[in-house]
């Protein structure tokens, strides 16, 4: 379709008419001044002044990429800084194609936009409001099928009808109910994925960092922002979601991959008060033959909660030793407060005073002061120029104090236990008074989630380094930390720098990981935790996962057991609680809570190079943990909340089906597909719901999707990761006689290096009349299969028996494939 401006006489509901003229006119770049008489307008009894001269461009990046802009003629507004890490692939000077997938239309008068394809409108900016604290356009969507806008604790994945705000904030044990005041938690994602009536699919970028209510209500949806500009960003896919999830991710930059080992389990708690109870601890565990690989401290290892310390005589350095020779590596926990009680006897305190990269305060001109677990603290500055050092540095002090393996960075919404500033009588005056830091306090006309925007965290009015609000760049300061941790880890030779954080935005997924913060131990919790894994995928950062068992709350051992089944899925499967609650590590628990441990985390070890080869093959872009309808976008039956909110697939290969109440039953539909249970063998037909039973203490139900095949280690003692080694067996279900898997190219999954670098062995298994072919492509490592099952063939071949079920086919080893021998027949 050719690019199309049309001047339309739409009759619409507008807040203000601003009146439109072309500037320039190219076939990629469209520029227009908007221009209104109005100066004010009123909002909830508030007037707001209106910027009369706004400034509209739009790029056309690409056949299926569209960049829209509405900005202040000043340019005043603030904008994401262009520098790391928010060095996303805008295109400055776009190149002109002959055809798009898409049309802009350009109203006149009370300027509307719309971006149309397959002769539809998918996404519009009508009703339009803009001042220096109040933005407002609403857009009306196709439909009812759209997903994103985070991160929520919210049961469902499917965007619902209600008010959403998005401004990072530290609140523990709460789930999104659509009303007023809002539930916002800690990150702040403006990304929505939407389906159109022509069965494909688009996702909307927001690109700022303001505070934001998301109305969604009568089919309309209303974004209302207190600051920066309209950026808008659309990426066109085609009828699979997936497509246009990975041209969003492509924008960002991508995500980073994970080391193998922090797929391994978890385990933490609140309340490990010293090195000996993490030794126990980790005994306990393999005494209870449940593989473990990392064990985590919360604030406990401190000296007096004072970050970047280490409490020696709690701690010491031998311990830790110790527990590596356990074959545990150890993550303790960092936030981003600095107490000022020790003054420069703190490290942490007397660099930061003396690079000068603390904040400042609007209201008195001295450092500002909140109050964290230190007690009085400061807050680093992470626009300050000398923050890279302090940083570096301050990491560095505390890797002399203890070899960690990765860091646990928390609070960095950031979290302030007081609203805005601490009483001003008891602050420090240990420097001199900085006048250009002082600032007038803002009115706004509208607070977005009605919370006060300094409510646990900093004032809006307070400087950043570079002259930036704090309430423009609040919902930046997690992903600011995260950039400056992954450096500082990369000084200290970290080849895959490892850190699962609280606070993220767009573009985190470069630098570290996500838990989805301090859930409850309740069903809710549980059920809505799928969804929370299924958000991160859209937003870039797959590796994801909730708190097993639950943080707030005495757990039980029903819905622990349930737990571990279900996180079996999660890329990041960690076990922690407070230090108010019940220990919750499984052996703590039931038998049938240590029973579901040891047969859930076993089996999830023995398909780890398998599921880690699943996040090489995505090549940094694009979804690994999928609901149904991402791998069978045309099947209506899988938009059902039931299916869509509790079951998923790993790639497009296994097929999970957790239960997520108390029952011992649950309806799971299976796509359009042969499905086999992935231990036994036994066939389930598609395009139907089948009724499945799982105990609280068995393996969850899985089922391997025909036409593919899986690599599975054979080991039966595992330990840890440390423990596999390269012995596997295939299981294969063809699909017309053929199934197809991948393999990452590893002889060694825990070579940093070489796993960043690896290649995919592409798999295949086709049936014969009188043998059975398996063919590789080329590898520089070597697979020692044991044992080769094909699920849904009859065993008619002379090496082969009979496996659980009739139409089973078991081949045993030893076999090999890789290196120089690419191709294996079976007779």
């Amino acid at each position: 379709m050719l690019f199309i401006i049309f001047l339309l006489n739409l009759q619409v509901a507008v807040y203000t008419r601003y009146s439109t003229t072309q500037v320039k006119n190219t076939v990629a770049f469209k520029q227009y001044k908007l221009y209104t008489s109005e100066t004010t307008v009123f909002k909830a009894g508030n007037s707001i002044n209106l910027e009369q001269n706004l400034i509209l461009e739009i790029r056309q990046e690409g056949i299926d990429q569209v960049d829209i802009q509405i900005y202040d003629e000043a340019n005043k507004h603030f904008r994401l800084p262009s520098d790391p890490p928010f060095n996303y692939n805008d295109v400055k000077d776009p190149q002109q194609f002959n055809s798009y997938d898409y049309d802009v239309k350009v109203q006149e008068n009370n300027i509307a936009i719309q971006v149309q394809r397959d002769d539809a409108t998918i996404f519009q900016i009508t009703d339009l409001i803009f001042s220096e604290t109040y933005i407002e356009f609403t857009h009306i969507p196709q439909n009812k099928q759209m997903w994103g806008l985070g991160e929520r604790n919210q049961v469902g994945f499917r965007f619902r009808e209600g008010i959403y705000t998005l401004f990072a904030r530290d609140e523990p044990n709460i789930i999104e109910d659509g009303k007023r005041p809002g539930k916002h938690v800690y990150s702040s994602h403006p990304v929505l994925l939407s389906m159109e009536e022509s069965g494909k699919f688009n996702v909307m970028f927001y690109k700022t960092s303001s505070p934001m209510d998301v109305h969604y209500g009568e089919d309309k949806m209303k974004f209302i922002t207190i600051g920066g500009i309209i950026h808008i960003k659309l990426f066109l896919g085609d009828t699979s979601p997936r497509s246009a999830i990975k041209k969003y991710h492509k924008y960002l930059g991508g995500w980073m991959l994970p080391p193998f080992w922090g797929f391994g389990f978890h385990q933490c708690r609140w309340g490990y008060k010293n090195s000996s109870v993490l030794i126990d601890v980790v005994q306990q565990y393999q005494k209870n033959l449940i593989p473990i690989d990392i064990i985590w401290t919360d604030l406990d290892y401190m000296d007096d909660r004072q970050i970047f310390s280490v409490d020696k005589h709690k701690f010491p350095k031998k311990d830790f030793q110790y527990l590596k020779g356990l074959g545990v590596r150890y993550i303790p926990l960092l936030d981003v407060a600095v107490g000022v009680k020790y003054g420069s006897e703190d490290e942490g305190y007397r660099k930061g005073t003396e690079y000068d990269v603390f904040l400042y305060s609007p209201n008195t001109g001295y450092r500002f002061q909140g109050y964290v677990w230190p007690g009085d603290s400061y807050f680093p500055d992470f626009f300050h120029p000398n923050i890279s050092k302090y940083w570096n540095e301050m990491h560095e002090h505390l890797y002399e104090q203890v070899e960690f393996d990765g860091l646990w960075v928390d609070m960095n919404e950031p979290a302030n236990f007081c609203e805005g500033e601490c009483d001003w009588s008891n602050h420090l005056r240990d420097h001199p008074k900085r006048e250009d830091k002082l600032n007038n306090a803002i009115n706004f006309p509208y607070i977005p989630g009605q919370i006060p925007l300094a409510n646990k965290t900093l004032p809006p009015h307070l400087l950043h380094h570079g002259q930036y609000l704090h309430k423009d760049v609040h919902n930046l300061y997690g992903i600011m930390d995260s950039y400056y941790t992954y450096l500082a880890q990369k000084e200290l030779g970290k080849v895959q720098p490892f850190q699962i954080t609280r606070s993220t935005f767009p573009g985190t997924g470069k630098y570290a990981q996500h838990w989805t913060g301090d859930n409850g131990a309740s069903w809710d919790f549980l059920y809505l935790s799928l969804g929370q894994v299924f958000q991160f995928q859209i937003f870039g950062i797959p590796m994801v996962g909730a708190d097993v068992c639950g943080f707030m709350g005495d757990t039980n051992d029903k819905l622990c057991c349930r737990w571990i089944q279900l996180a079996f899925f999660y890329p990041f499967f960690r076990n922690h609680n407070n230090d108010l609650s019940k220990p919750q590590e499984f052996y703590n628990l039931g038998f049938h809570v240590v029973q579901s441990a040891q047969k859930n985390i076993h089996l999830r070890y023995s398909l780890l190079k398998w599921f880690y080869s699943i996040f090489i093959r995505e090549q940094n872009h694009g979804s690994v943990i999928n609901p149904l309808f991402f791998i069978f976008p045309e099947d209506y039956l899988t938009y059902r909340d039931f299916v869509m909110d509790t079951q998923l697939l790993i790639g497009e290969e296994l097929m999970g089906a957790p239960i997520l109440n108390e029952g011992v039953t649950r309806i799971a539909y299976f796509p359009d597909s042969n499905w086999y249970d992935l231990i036994t063998g036994l066939e389930l037909k598609g395009k139907q719901d089948h009724t499945l039973y799982c105990s609280y203490n068995e393996i969850v139900p899985i089922f391997l999707r025909s036409g593919y095949l899986v690599i599975q280690n054979t080991k039966e003692n595992i330990k840890n990761l440390k423990s596999l080694d390269n012995h596997y067996r295939i299981i294969a279900a063809p699909l017309n006689q053929e199934a197809k898997g991948v393999f990452a190219d590893l002889d060694n999954f825990e070579d940093e290096e070489k796993a960043l670098e690896a290649e995919i062995i592409h798999i295949k298994l086709a049936v014969e009349e009188k043998s059975i072919k398996i063919t590789i492509s080329q590898s520089h490592s070597e697979l020692l299969i044991d044992e080769i099952l094909i699920y849904g063939l009859e065993c008619s071949y002379k090496q082969c028996t009979s496996g659980y079920y009739k139409y089973n086919s078991v081949f045993k080893g030893p076999f090999s494939l890789g290196q120089d021998k690419t191709e294996l027949v079976l007779k």
